[in-house]
């Protein structure tokens, strides 16, 4: 994403998801020509921000950012459906099938250094997709806030 993209993003990151008085927080995104891109968690953060790198990745060939959970069933259809493309896995992607585990692959402006994390029940992406969301708009000079909303009654 540049700044031609998305020229301003307001989020601060905050450990709760709600306020004491339940006020759901907000995440709000600005675009260049004023259009603002409202999101109530970092999940669609993330859809949002890898949709723009898609693009990127059309129009130059090159993905360097990307936030995505890989299913067991997908991992386990190319390790066993695709025989040629055994060789192509990670280890960490080779440990996911064998465990049958899900797989979260992190990104983070060169495709040469991925994290991946294996899926348990017990993982909070939450907290993973929040940190990938502030290093992203840091990396590429936006601004994140997070802001309450208060609904009148």
């Amino acid at each position: 994403m540049d700044k031609s993209t998305i020229a301003h993003i307001e989020h601060s990151f905050q450990e709760r998801q709600t306020s004491i008085y339940n006020n759901p927080l907000m995440i709000k995104i600005t675009l260049p020509d004023g259009e603002h891109k409202l999101f109530t968690n970092h999940h669609q953060v993330c859809d949002y921000i890898n949709a723009i790198e898609r693009r990127k990745a059309l129009d130059s060939g090159v993905k360097t950012w990307s936030f995505t959970r890989r299913r067991y069933q997908t991992l386990y259809s190319l390790y066993y459906r695709n025989p040629s493309l055994k060789d192509f896995l990670t280890l960490k992607e080779k440990e996911a099938v064998e465990k049958e585990m899900g797989l979260v692959e992190i990104i983070k402006g060169n495709r040469e250094h991925i994290t991946q994390i294996l899926f348990t029940s017990c993982l909070d992406i939450e907290p993973l997709k929040r940190d990938w969301c502030k290093e992203y708009c840091e990396t590429h000079g936006l601004i994140h806030s997070e802001f309450e909303l208060v609904m009148n009654n």
